[in-house]
């Protein structure tokens, strides 16, 4: 099974664009994850993408409206807008807390029907304000929906447990075996991002994240997929704290990611 490391733009959308394709590039990511604007813009970057030889994970996190009907509408919009550029999956934030079930589930049947319409897998992140923000409400939609998958991003769902998940191992279980696209943070119970996951303050948060990275890799192994994405995904401020004196970064958000990128390897050989 091949591994497609992919590096997100957040964090570095003040780079112009062939500066951060080169250095992503050299540094042996196969590819980039992005949200694409609505307009012309969307094919110029589609272009320099090509030029660089890089693929892409499209990314949804734009849709927030409150009313549904309107939120339906944006987001099935979103979603076309990245499948038509044919991305390697489309990582969608999806739905929001506040929403009802029967709302949510809407918007995921949504998500499968543009799927299988567009040939273009859709994952829907574990993420905070969203209809997967807590381990226990995101089984549930497991449950109910066999063929839904997952970018995983257990960070999201410790900070909202405030613990490691330890009490909670049938959802997480099945979260793993659904687990398409890995977002690689280290969280802990009060907070989405360590400091930084090198400090061995937090040698106990790595060891839970890379056991269940490791444990997703496997996974997408038994079950024979060609291939499995990794975003390591350690975000800029406000994720990343600064010194309150100073105001310097506590962790550079690049250095963070090459480490993380490559303990995963490390773990696998």
């Amino acid at each position: 099974m091949e591994f497609k490391f992919i590096y997100p733009r957040w964090g570095s959308a003040d780079i112009p664009w062939p500066e951060f394709l080169q250095k992503v590039k050299e540094h042996g990511y196969d590819g980039v994850e992005i949200d694409l604007p609505l307009g012309n813009q969307k094919k110029d970057i589609l272009s320099i993408l090509k030029d660089y030889e890089l693929n892409f994970v499209g990314q949804h996190w734009e849709t927030k409206e409150v009313n549904f009907e309107k939120h339906k509408e944006q987001y099935k919009g979103h979603l076309y807008n990245l499948a038509e550029a044919n991305p390697l999956l489309i990582n969608s934030h999806t739905g929001m807390d506040f929403f009802s079930f029967g709302q949510n589930a809407e918007l995921i049947e949504m998500a499968m029907k543009i799927e299988e319409e567009m040939g273009v897998t859709i994952t829907h992140e574990t993420h905070r304000s969203r209809f997967s923000f807590a381990a226990h409400v995101c089984h549930a939609f497991l449950k109910e929906y066999p063929k839904l998958k997952l970018t995983s991003d257990f960070s999201h769902w410790c900070c909202v447990a405030e613990t490691l998940l330890e009490n909670q191992s049938d959802a997480v279980n099945l979260a793993i075996e659904r687990s398409y696209h890995i977002h690689a943070r280290v969280g802990s119970a009060q907070s989405p991002q360590v400091i930084d996951p090198r400090s061995d303050t937090y040698a106990l948060e790595l060891k839970h994240f890379m056991n269940w990275w490791k444990q997703m890799l496997l996974d997408a192994q038994a079950h024979g997929r060609e291939y499995i994405t990794i975003t390591p995904e350690y975000g800029p401020e406000p994720y990343a704290l600064l010194h309150p004196n100073t105001k310097s970064l506590l962790a550079d958000q690049w250095e963070v990611n090459q480490f993380i990128k490559g303990e995963i390897m490390k773990a696998w050989t």
